[in-house]
């Protein structure tokens, strides 16, 4: 294992799946609400996925490889479903997204999803790419589409939209935070896509020490919807 792959899947997934989960239970301990639950939801789902792919990084068969690579980005993906929903629930009267309308809409975007999967060579994982993801532009563009398309674009939209309706000066400034937090995970995932894309070891290297300062921008999704919380 080299370098590179060493940090990015020990040092940034592995403190990902600690910082995810532990920010899932500081959620969690604040109450059951439903907000509560689904940005808890994105927290646990990343866990998840940060855990499958620290689990498959020693693992050489390629079946089983394809598997777990395919679901942790599945994982890490779909928990920007929750985040969605959670900005949602903060932004409009529950008469407008019940909780038919939020079921609905994980389910849509969790079955887009599994569809990936069966794009032809879209993920290439085995001896040949000595074991790391090798994804297709097709792949990554489809990828885009979808990521970006059904919860990107409308987690920036709300969020901002969010922002400009606070009038509390002090909700205004952490509203900022959170709007940075979010920023990074979006830069995470695009940079990781790309670089899984590309499949150069030089370029894995760079973007793995790119990652690590996320780890604290992450804290700020968090950070600044805390007392939106209470």
């Amino acid at each position: 294992m080299d370098i590179a792959r060493f940090l990015q899947i020990y040092i940034i997934q592995g403190g990902f799946a600690l910082f995810f989960l532990y920010m899932a239970y500081i959620v969690l301990k604040r109450g059951k609400k439903r907000a509560n639950l689904y940005l808890s939801g994105f927290y646990l789902s990343n866990t998840i996925g940060a855990i499958i792919n620290i689990i498959y990084a020693n693992i050489f068969e390629e079946t089983i490889v394809y598997i777990l690579h395919f679901a942790t980005y599945y994982f890490l993906c779909f928990s920007l479903a929750f985040l969605l929903i959670f900005i949602l629930i903060l932004l409009k009267p529950s008469s407008k997204i019940n909780k038919r309308i939020q079921f609905l809409f994980l389910l849509l975007f969790g079955l887009i999803l599994l569809g990936l999967l069966f794009i032809p060579s879209g993920i290439i994982i085995n001896q040949s790419t000595n074991w790391k993801p090798d994804w297709s532009w097709i792949f990554l563009i489809c990828s885009i589409i979808v990521c970006s398309g059904m919860a990107i674009f409308p987690i920036s939209y709300y969020s901002i939209k969010i922002y400009k309706k606070l009038g509390n000066v002090q909700l205004k400034k952490k509203w900022k935070y959170f709007l940075i937090g979010v920023s990074a995970y979006f830069f995470l995932y695009y940079g990781t896509s790309l670089s899984n894309t590309l499949n150069n070891d030089t370029f894995r290297f760079i973007w793995s020490l790119i990652s690590l300062p996320t780890l604290i921008s992450l804290y700020l999704i968090y950070h600044g919807v805390g007392r939106q919380l209470e």
